[in-house]
């Protein structure tokens, strides 16, 4: 039997829970799989097998390195290695070839740690005071908090392309790095950060958000930390947070996460994509290290001791106040942080153009057709700025209100029942006019209908975001005229979706598991047949006789060929051909 097919064997076997942390700690992204060969084939990848190999706590390490020279298993620690797939299951507890062959590469390490029997640190005389550790981590914490709001916003005003692999298109990142004051890398670390807490999630090409946005967006700053400390240790996983907090009572004072890290996972430095330096990177995104020094709530992060760990940190972070410079160009300052929820009203109506302790919004006939679309009336938006601003509003913001307010409904897009899908109506011969001619709304190939009204054959929401891309106010409405709210089409988007993906992920694969082995349909016995050619397997294949009578074959199948099977059956000792609309199930073994 292949690799390939134990693997996916040992994944069929194992608990929901066990699956999840697998899926997890070995960051995978199980929302493209299809079934469990799919997995197995994901968690077996070099890339992926080297970067958990170096990902390995000192004990397993130790033990990987033992077995791989053919000594007697430490079942315990075995189990551990076995429970990431590294290693068959027990009692075997035998090194997978693709472990074996990832470990040549790691071979001419040979850490001190591997070969000790303790670990010994060492405290440098240029740390920091814990007191400043965790004020600057408190800051790292207050801005990445903002970033992920921001993103939130960002992808719930904007569509927002799948590019490549798992990828963000670089002018997505520039305009949320460029609103964020950072880099793009800075930028593309937040997507991954939102990504990897279940607050975005990729479907039909296209960066969504996810249920998990909801609750982030009525979560104080401490239940933010929570989530995403909560994140940072599943990623770790048990065994390897054990390890690391036995590294840590050796010692005391303020503590390098960087040199326990290196000590305690002596292969880190083996491979690029190693977990622990994607830990590294995190743990100082989130606030639990500041320029490699350990924050002193990342103890009870190990712990799972998640909302002891939040309040410390939360302590830490600037003071916020309910304060607004509105000004005559539009634009609004905030001085200072503002409290969560009127941070989040403001970017209801507002657009943001620079986010950090002090905060830059903008007003705009878009920001402001989004807040009345989402059920806000003008009349709540000006009592707000003028409660926060405590002054009478700009004569140009005065205007701006009363514009949106009496143009809302100007523009019009329904969803159609014929071949061109999509509408928009406006009783402006002029806008109409001009939408029809402006270039970039080419690529939506609007025609003009006998009543004046543009067609599409896109659909309502894309052509939705191409007008506002193109500066255009246009809004949704239902067969009944009803405005549809963009929060609403994002609730009905992910209404189906589990508070765990990857819980929801494991459903579906086991789902696919129990079609295939009842009710295949001609796809999955397609893909089965060539899992079996491509991996020389043995399966067990069930087909219809004339008589209609189902007969079961054990054969190792060579190839297809005019809608034929050609198989080798051992056990006759000849060479079976079968056509493949006789074949109704596969079994692979």
């Amino acid at each position: 039997m292949s690799e390939l097919l134990k693997v996916a064997a040992a994944l069929r076997r194992m608990r929901d829970e066990k699956l999840q942390n697998l899926i997890t700690q070995r960051m995978v992204n199980s929302g493209q799989l299809v079934d469990f060969f799919d997995l197995a084939e994901a968690i077996t990848k070099p890339t992926s097998v080297s970067a958990t190999i170096a990902g390995l706590p000192l004990s397993q390490a130790r033990e990987i390195r033992s077995l791989a020279e053919g000594n007697a298993a430490n079942s315990k620690i075995a189990q551990d290695l076995a429970d990431q797939l590294l290693v068959s299951p027990a009692p075997e507890f035998e090194l997978f070839d693709s472990t074996r062959e990832s470990l040549i590469e790691f071979a001419k390490l040979n850490p001190a740690s591997l070969n000790t029997v303790s670990i010994v640190t060492v405290a440098s005389t240029d740390a920091p005071a814990q007191a400043q550790i965790d004020a600057d981590a408190g800051i790292e914490i207050f801005e990445t908090l903002q970033a992920i709001t921001e993103l939130i916003f960002d992808l719930e005003h904007r569509y927002v392309r799948e590019v490549g692999r798992r990828s963000v298109g670089l002018p997505d990142l520039k305009r949320l790095a460029t609103h964020l004051r950072k880099t793009t890398d800075y930028a593309k670390q937040i997507y991954e950060l939102a990504h990897l807490a279940n607050l975005i999630t990729l479907a039909d090409g296209r960066w969504q958000l996810s249920t998990g946005s909801e609750s982030w967006l009525s979560w104080s700053p401490a239940e933010r930390f929570a989530s995403l400390a909560k994140t940072w240790r599943e990623i770790l996983g048990d065994a390897s947070s054990s390890e690391l907090q036995a590294s840590l009572k050796k010692h005391s004072g303020v503590i390098s996460l960087d040199q326990q890290l290196r000590l305690t996972y002596p292969f880190a430095d083996g491979s690029v994509n190693s977990k622990i330096t994607k830990l590294a990177s995190l743990a100082a995104l989130i606030g639990l290290a500041s320029a490699g020094w350990m924050s002193s709530w990342t103890t009870k992060v190990l712990t799972c001791d998640y909302l002891p760990a939040a309040k410390l940190a939360a302590a830490k972070l600037p003071e916020p106040q309910r304060r607004l410079i509105c000004q005559a160009d539009l634009s609004l300052i905030a001085p200072g942080p503002l409290p969560t929820d009127i941070e989040i009203a403001i970017r209801r109506f507002a657009d943001t153009e620079q986010i950090g302790m002090a905060s830059t919004y903008r007003l705009s006939a878009l920001s402001l057709s989004h807040g009345l679309e989402t059920g806000l009336a003008v009349n709540e938006i000006r009592t707000l700025l003028l409660e926060l601003s405590d002054k009478d509003l700009p004569q140009p913001i005065e205007y701006l209100l009363k514009e949106a307010e009496s143009r809302f409904g100007r523009l019009v897009i329904l969803g159609g029942g014929d071949e061109e899908r999509t509408y928009l109506k406006s009783e402006d011969g002029a806008l109409i006019a001009e939408i029809l001619n402006e270039s970039k709304l080419k690529p939506f190939a609007l025609s003009q209908l006998e009543d004046g009204a543009l067609a599409s054959r896109f659909e309502a929401e894309v052509l939705y975001f191409g007008l506002r891309e193109a500066g255009f106010v246009a809004i949704r409405v239902d067969e009944n005229g009803k405005v549809i709210s963009p929060l609403a089409v994002l609730g009905k988007k992910v209404e189906t979706q589990k508070s765990n993906s990857v819980q929801a992920d494991i459903l579906r694969l086991r789902a696919q598991e129990e079609k295939l082995g009842s009710s295949p349909d001609d796809d999955d016995l397609q893909r089965q047949i060539q899992l079996a050619i491509k991996n020389k397997a043995r399966a067990t294949f069930t087909v219809t006789s004339k008589s209609g009578a189902e007969v079961e074959f054990l054969l190792e199948p060579i190839g297809i060929a005019n809608g034929r099977l050609r198989a080798k059956d051992r056990k006759a000792d000849i060479e079976r051909t079968l056509p493949i609309t006789s074949i109704i199930k596969v079994t692979l073994n």
